[in-house]
């Protein structure tokens, strides 16, 4: 029977695969299948696995089955920056999140194959800093490259509507971003990819939509810097890591919610005591649509509160961030596909399919396995205010 015909791979190649994905050999073996002293013998090429055997491994270390018969292992492009490391220990990257940043990373190849087949310039993304500017500087430049006016802003009625303006507000300018929705959100809230054209920017979707906004701002301006990466937000460290943490968050506190207008906010204005009440920041987080937290540490930024309330504050807001909107509602796989891919690279893949420069299958693999009656849901929803990612 072909499931027990051994596949003649390369067993080199088949333990870089295993190095590359982030597992240890009884992790990796737990999730094939087998034991670990078979995978073992397998990576060591005293034995074989069977093909079906190979599908499974190739399915746990997302890698095409052709990849375990090449000669040699391919040339992994240099690993991306991690903001999360603290000075006192190392945070090791989760098979799922090493799986994440190739998956972004193959999207943009295809997206810069399908421009160049399409007969299209790219998108060149132009917004360039370095941290010598003062934040408030490089937040009004970025702001008037988004074309966002802080009046429409604070017209907004709902978080999903923000969040669906700063994603095509962001992509307009050559940006692609992605929703990632299998990390958990100690591991990563953003990652940005810097090359260009194309940068990519990762927002985790177990996040709230309040938390994804300012993700966005902050992956945004690791671009602007050219040093992208993963991150987690954090700043408590002194490391030169969290001090461009702390910068990329200033910027996008700025941007989102800009200090001349909050310091003249009557309930800013009239408040005269370091503590705030619950109301009092839930108050302002809704007008820019952004967290309670965010707030909190611009009026920190600004002398308004102190240290100690923050964090108070802040150990309170760490155990609600995880959005439960969505709970017990069942969401349409089209909405999903668009909202893990973003309209613009989503766009992109149905204008190559309607210009028969790809064919059906390649349309439903590069969007993650649509079908092709979703595809008039999709160009609706592309054409329309709502974008497909207020999920």
């Amino acid at each position: 029977m072909s499931s027990s015909v051994k596949a003649n791979i390369n067993a080199a190649v088949l333990a870089w695969a295993r190095d590359v994905a982030g597992y240890d050999l009884e992790e990796a073996a737990r999730k094939i299948g087998v034991g670990a002293k078979k995978l073992q013998a397998w990576e060591l090429g005293d034995e074989k696995p069977t093909v079906k055997q190979l599908r499974n491994i190739a399915n746990v270390y997302k890698r095409p089955t052709a990849t375990f018969y090449l000669s040699v292992a391919p040339i992994e492009r240099p690993s991306i920056t991690d903001f999360r490391l603290l000075s006192t220990a190392t945070f090791n990257r989760t098979p799922a999140l090493n799986s994440e940043i190739r998956h972004a990373r193959h999207r943009r190849d295809i997206a810069l194959e399908l421009t160049a087949q399409l007969g299209e310039e790219p998108l060149n993304f132009r917004l360039q800093a370095d941290m010598h500017e003062q934040p408030e500087a490089l937040a009004s430049k970025i702001r008037d490259a988004l074309g966002v006016v802080l009046s429409s802003q604070l017209a907004w009625l709902d978080h999903y509507t923000a969040l669906r303006t700063w994603i095509r507000a962001i992509e307009s300018l050559g940006v692609f971003v992605f929703q990632v929705k299998n990390i958990e959100l100690s591991d990563m809230r953003g990652l940005s990819l810097s090359e260009r054209p194309f940068p990519v920017i990762g927002i985790n979707s177990k996040d709230s939509p309040r938390g994804r906004i300012f993700s966005l701002l902050h992956e945004l301006v690791h671009i602007a810097l050219d040093d992208g990466g993963v991150c987690n937000l954090r700043e408590s460290e002194s490391t030169e890591h969290h001090f461009i943490e702390r910068y990329c968050n200033h910027v996008a506190g700025e941007i989102l919610v800009p200090k001349g207008s909050l310091l003249n906010e009557s309930i800013v204005i009239n408040h005269h005591s370091k503590e705030w009440d619950d109301w009092q920041l839930k108050n302002l987080a809704n007008r820019y649509m952004v967290s309670q937290e965010v707030i909190l540490r611009r009026l920190l930024t600004f002398n308004k509160t102190t240290t100690a309330f923050y964090n108070i504050k802040h150990n309170e807001y760490e155990n609600f961030q995880q959005s439960k909107s969505n709970a017990g509602f069942a969401i349409p796989y089209f909405r999903i596909i668009m909202r893990d891919n973003g309209p613009a690279y989503t766009n992109l893949i149905i204008t190559a399919f309607n210009n028969d420069t790809i064919g059906p299958r390649d349309l439903s693999d590069f969007l993650g396995g649509i079908k092709l009656d979703h595809i008039p849901k999709i160009e609706k929803a592309l054409l329309s205010s709502e974008g497909g990612v207020e999920i």
